[in-house]
């Protein structure tokens, strides 16, 4: 077997490689063309939007933007805090930066810093460095703006910005008026700063309120406790008890201390929970069910019990006077146990979260997280107090065994006791929150006060401009491959020769037409021209289109469809065959809409028709021109069956016998799709010649013409005449090079040959 040689793979390789070069480099032409085709509208879409971007970059109003810089410090934890889930209150800590940039974006707070905004300057009577502030379509100028309103705007106006990952927050402010834009800013720090403050000072103040009372009453009844001890030991005797008692009675009061702190502490979170819950239920009642479903799951309510009953373990047996290392190994054991036990329960917590965020609508999160919170708070120490009755239920049946007089004594001081730790416990939660509320601060520090702005932040106008152009360039752009898309006309002689057509000459624009005042003759009216060169090369072509022995003598001009410029085309096809010293028959066959009778401003009949019928000889019909060796024959009268006639053997007879008479018959006939009148004639000549209208001719038409007839007689098709082709357009370019055989030349003398100047047919 022969294996192919390797300059046959190389030669395949480059042919790869040009077909290759040559599709890039017809993409880009044609890209090319295109945007030349629509310069123009490429340039008034660019300068229009140029023009509305600089109209409105200069009447652009000047934009100043102010900072205000603040730092949400995380609150302290409450003087009544348990350390039974710390981790849940980080959770709750984490969400906290977020509440507060809510609270900032509150309604609340855009009224306080609008009707500061009014307060402050009802006395300022610089009005023209205020934007928003002020009634500018008053006469006076002299009116402020309602609070509602101002409020509405600073929505509009002021915008919150967490930096990523810090405590610290921007208020920013844009207005017209840079005096403006820095009052709001600082006028907004120092309104949220002293609205929290308020907040929290309140929030401690109710806090105080109830631990008075509690401390109050366990005073009371710790004098009570005193009082029925003395008066049992003045009555019963004083009694000593043993150590072991003694141990057990101070059990007993350490349990009851820790229990009666549970349920003050429990009591406070059940109505700060109810409180949340009537407000909740009002808004989403089953957010309320899904919380106290999810919080009531056993495995939840089992961690923590756990966790309370080691806890309570664990602080009475710190309480036991013992030797130090012993006390601190057993602490260790129990936090030991204590643990994998918080863990568990930080990971059922985190599962609430996710499933909290993700059943919860967004503007709900916030109180439902408050809800969850004080939910927890509930159950925890729900859960504590329960595990405390347990403990000493066990102390309580040990107790019942000691003797009746002992057990008295010991009911007396073991209540006394339970009362003086409950009520030193209380006495300190309200020093606490007495002090933190004389000293509280507040958690909003303003870290860097708004200043005034030195320059417009905005409008950016060299980007204005830029984007202006941009925009304009895309839009004329999309415009003009648009236009290229829903343009379905056959622009370039490329995309006839690309399907495999011959394109025997492409005719230029005639710009003397245009205006109506110049010959369609231009052969003979200005022979140099690119036009009269076209058609020459268009006649040398004619002569070397068949390679037979019998000459081409009789040519049929045709259309897909009307107005391609057929007659132009036949008429100077016909005087460029005459001036070879040839003798030329130009024939109208168009018998529906005849034209060639008003190129030469002559009668239509007696013609061609006429003749066929035998109503008039052929001198008759025959009329010279003043162009030597030109003949014209027009159509005569209109008959009422046009292709019965055509396709009659008289009409072939008249060709045979003209053909005897003329070297050439040019034949012009009606658009092909049209009528059967073109196909008929097509048969009955020697070639035929299409002609299309650059820009015009539907491409669909014209390529299902050449279809048809190349499946007639593709040997009769001669090719395609494009017409009507601009070489200054943007297809045009690439042939231009007829200009190069013709030179401006003065407006010569008609030849006598009368025509009109209208090219369409």
């Amino acid at each position: 077997m022969n294996k192919p040689s390797l300059n046959g793979a190389s030669n395949l390789s480059k042919n790869g490689i040009n077909q290759s070069f040559k599709d890039t480099k017809d993409n880009l032409s044609n890209y090319i063309s295109i945007l030349r085709a629509n310069l123009l509208p490429i340039i008034l879409i660019t300068l229009a939007s140029i023009i509305i971007t600089l109209i409105y970059v200069f009447n652009a109003k000047d934009i100043y933007k102010s900072y205000s810089t603040i730092k949400i410090n995380r609150p302290q934890g409450s003087v009544l805090s348990s350390s039974l889930i710390p981790e849940f209150q980080d959770f709750i800590t984490d969400r906290y930066i977020s509440n507060e940039i809510e609270v900032l974006k509150s309604y609340k707070i855009r009224e306080k810093v609008a009707e500061n905004m009014i307060d402050t300057f009802k006395i300022n009577q610089d009005k023209d460095k205020f934007y928003y502030l002020f009634n500018h379509s008053d006469e006076d100028n002299n009116s402020f703006v309602s609070v509602p309103a101002l409020t509405d705007i600073l929505s509009s106006i002021v915008k919150i910005d967490q930096k990523r990952g810090l405590d610290v927050v921007d208020i920013v402010v844009e207005s017209p008026s840079r005096y403006e834009a820095m009052l709001v800013a600082n006028l907004y720090a120092t309104v949220y700063q002293s609205f929290s403050l308020e907040l929290s000072r309140e929030e401690l103040t109710t806090l105080t309120r109830y631990l008075n009372e509690e401390k109050d009453n366990k005073f009371k009844d710790l004098a009570k406790a005193e009082l029925d001890l003395e008066d049992y030991q003045k009555n019963g005797g004083l009694i000593l008890l043993d150590a072991q008692v003694k141990n057990l009675v101070e059990n007993i009061s350490q349990l009851e201390a820790q229990k009666n702190a549970a349920n003050i502490e429990l009591s406070s979170k059940e109505k700060e929970y109810n409180s949340l819950s009537s407000e909740i239920a009002r808004i989403d009642p089953t957010l309320v069910d899904f919380m106290n479903g999810k919080i009531d799951e056993s495995y939840i309510s089992e961690v923590q019990s756990k966790i309370a009953e080691l806890e309570s373990k664990r602080d009475i047996e710190a309480s036991i006077p013992q030797d130090e290392k012993l006390r601190q190994k057993t602490l260790d054991e129990y936090n030991r146990k204590i643990e994998p036990l918080r863990k568990t329960f930080e990971e059922k917590i985190q599962v609430l979260k996710t499933s909290l965020y993700s059943n919860t609508p967004e503007d709900r999160r916030i109180v439902g997280q408050k809800l969850l919170e004080a939910n927890v708070g509930v159950q925890s120490y729900r859960t504590k107090v329960n595990t405390l009755s347990k403990l000493l239920s066990k102390y309580e049946d040990q107790f019942s065994k000691l003797p009746s007089q002992s057990i008295e004594y010991a009911k007396l001081e073991r209540n006394r006791k339970a009362t003086e730790k409950l009520y030193l416990i209380l006495e300190e939660k309200y020093q606490e929150a007495k002090i933190n509320e004389r000293i509280k601060l507040g958690t909003i520090l303003v870290i860097a006060p708004s200043v005034l702005a030195s320059k417009p932040s905005k409008p950016n106008r060299p980007l204005i401009v830029f984007l202006g152009v941009m925009l304009g360039l895309a839009t004329s752009l999309g415009f003009a491959f648009a236009r290229n898309y829903f343009d379905h006309t056959v622009k370039s002689p490329d995309e006839i020769e690309n399907k495999g057509i011959s394109v025997l000459s492409w005719i230029p624009a005639i710009d003397e037409l245009k205006g109506g005042g110049q010959s369609e003759f231009i052969v003979a009216n200005k022979p140099k021209s690119p036009a009269s060169e076209a058609f020459k090369a268009l006649r040398t072509r004619l002569q070397y289109a068949k390679l037979e022995e019998t000459p081409i003598k009789t040519i049929l001009l045709t259309s897909s469809v009307p107005s391609e410029g057929k007659t132009t085309i036949s008429l100077n096809v016909a005087g460029s065959l005459a001036q070879m010293d040839k003798k030329v028959l130009l024939l109208d066959c168009d018998l529906r809409k005849p034209r060639i009778h008003n190129v030469f401003e002559t009668d239509r009949y007696p013609g061609l028709s006429d003749y066929l019928f035998s109503n008039a000889s052929l001198e008759e019909i025959t009329r010279k021109t003043k162009l030597d060796n030109l003949s014209v024959i027009t159509s005569g009268t209109i008959p009422p069956n046009p292709s019965e006639l055509l396709a009659s053997k008289q009409m072939k007879e008249f060709l045979e016998k003209m053909k005897g008479i003329y070297d050439f018959i040019v034949i012009d006939s009606p658009p092909y799709i049209s009528v059967t009148d073109a196909e008929i004639l097509f048969r009955i000549t020697d070639g035929t010649i299409l002609v299309l209208r650059a820009g015009k001719t539907p491409a669909d038409a014209f390529f299902r013409t050449c279809e048809k007839l190349m499946k007639l007689d593709s040997h009769n098709f001669l090719g395609v005449v494009f017409n009507n082709f601009s070489y200054k357009s943007a297809y045009g370019y690439y042939y231009n090079y007829y200009y190069y055989y013709s030179k401006p030349e003065e407006k010569t003398k008609s030849n006598g040959v009368k025509i009109s100047s209208d090219t369409r047919n």
